[in-house]
C-alpha cells in the first residue's frame, strides 16, 4: 500500500467514525515477520491460517494487544495512566473480515465494519480497563493494522502480538497469512 492509499484509508476511517482522521495510517506501510501468502481460501466458517508467532494472548499490557487463536483474531487496548485515553485504529485486508464482535465496550465506544468487509475501524474511550473486539478472516492474504492513542500513532513498543509479545517494526504494520 502506498502513502496515497494510506491517506485515503485514514480519511475513510474519519468518515466511518464521524471524527477526525486517527493518524493510524499516517506512516508508510511495512511488513513484520511476513511469510509467503497462499491464495487458497478455506471453506466458509473456517479462519485463514496465520503465522505461529501470532498465536496466543500476550496478556494484559499497556497499549494494544493483538493475537490469533482457534477462534480468530483478537484486539484489546488498555493503559495505566491516571487519565482516560482514546484508542483508535483500522484493520484492512483484501480478503473479508467476518464475525466481528465487540468486547467490553461502553456507550461512547465505536466499532464499525466497512460494508465491503475489507476493513474495521474503531475509536474507544478507554478508562483503564479492557476494550476490544474479535473477528475472523476469509480469503485474506494479509492484515494491515494501524493504531493511534490520543491522536498519535502508537509506538511499536506498545503493541504486543501473540503469546511472546512480539513488537512490530513500525505502526502501521502488516501480517501475512501462513502458506
Amino acid at each position: 500500500m502506498n502513502v496515497k492509499q494510506l491517506a485515503v484509508i485514514g480519511a475513510m476511517t474519519a468518515v466511518l467514525m464521524g471524527t477526525s482522521a486517527t493518524g493510524a495510517f499516517a506512516a508508510s506501510s511495512t511488513t513484520t515477520k511476513s511469510t509467503s501468502a497462499s491464495t487458497t481460501c478455506l471453506p466458509e466458517g473456517h479462519d485463514d491460517a496465520w503465522p505461529t508467532w501470532t498465536e496466543g494472548s500476550p496478556g494484559r499490557s499497556p497499549g494494544v494487544s493483538v493475537w490469533h487463536d482457534e477462534t480468530g483474531w483478537h484486539v484489546r487496548v488498555t493503559h495505566n495512566a491516571l487519565h482516560d485515553r482514546v484508542f483508535s485504529g483500522e484493520i484492512h485486508t483484501t480478503g473479508t473480515l467476518v464475525g466481528v464482535s465487540a468486547v467490553r465496550l461502553e456507550k461512547n465506544d465505536r466499532l464499525v465494519a466497512g460494508s465491503d468487509g475489507h476493513r474495521l475501524a474503531f475509536r474507544f474511550n478507554n478508562h483503564g480497563a479492557i476494550d476490544g473486539f474479535d473477528f475472523g478472516t476469509q480469503c485474506a492474504s494479509y492484515l494491515e493494522f494501524g493504531f493511534a492513542t490520543d491522536g498519535h500513532v502508537v509506538s511499536a513498543k506498545n503493541i504486543a502480538i501473540g503469546a511472546a509479545g512480539v513488537h512490530p517494526a513500525h505502526d502501521p504494520f502488516v501480517i501475512r497469512r501462513a502458506a
